[in-house]
């Protein structure tokens, strides 16, 4: 899972180069270890894995785990904060762009799936491991999934006409339906068997808008 880092000011003293080098290095091992712990955690589920397991992994020892994680919480919390930022991010991009509310309902439908293609073991862990998380880290996680919720929600609103302050009723049904869809599409999407994800998008808009019945027949 890679998240936009942030620019970091270009080093113009050759002293700073190596500290520049160093931090490079240091992100990019912790991105690493965060993939390996994400399919470890999907494989085996937050309980069953240890933090030692990922080190054995990637022959990291425990106390080089503990130098990019302060604890096991710590490590699934960076898994799905990273996850949902950046899934966020791309999909608030989508949003922005111009078209009907069904263009750009397709569109959120395509690049959620996407991004799951892209990142399928941290989207289950996002799934099923979110009530693993406790306290702060919770509650920072739980900001993301509501702005991502509002996200989708405000495009759903757009379509039926129903612009409200929260979404409720209708809305929020529909909204949850959709995240009904997309949140279990790792439990049978493969590309191979299923087709490209924007003919899914598709299927799925068409549901969402006219339901399960053929045209004709309606």
């Amino acid at each position: 899972m890679h998240l936009a880092r942030g620019s970091i000011v270009a080093a113009t003293s050759v002293l700073t180069r190596p500290r520049k080098q160093s931090r490079d290095a240091t992100l990019q091992k912790a991105d690493t270890l965060l993939a390996a712990a994400a399919a470890l955690i999907a494989e085996k589920g937050f309980e069953a894995t240890a933090i030692r397991d990922v080190g054995r992994r990637l022959e990291v020892s425990l106390g080089g785990m503990y130098y990019y994680f302060a604890s096991k919480d710590d490590l699934l919390f960076q898994i799905q904060h990273r996850t949902f930022t950046a899934l966020l991010a791309e999909q608030e991009r989508v949003a922005e762009q111009p078209g009907s509310a069904e263009d750009r309902l397709h569109r959120l439908l395509v690049g959620h799936l996407a991004f799951f293609a892209r990142h399928p073991n941290e989207m289950k862990i996002c799934t099923f491991e979110l009530e693993s998380l406790k306290g702060d880290f919770y509650d920072r996680v739980l900001v993301v999934r509501r702005r991502y919720f509002r996200l989708v929600a405000d495009v759903i609103a757009d379509l039926t006409g129903r612009r409200e302050r929260k979404p409720r009723g209708h809305d929020r049904h529909v909204t949850l339906f959709v995240f009904g869809m997309l949140n279990w599409a790792f439990m049978w999407y493969q590309t191979s068997k299923d087709g490209p994800v924007e003919a899914v998008a598709a299927e799925m808009l068409e549901l969402i808008v006219n339901g399960a019945a053929p045209r004709k027949r309606r």
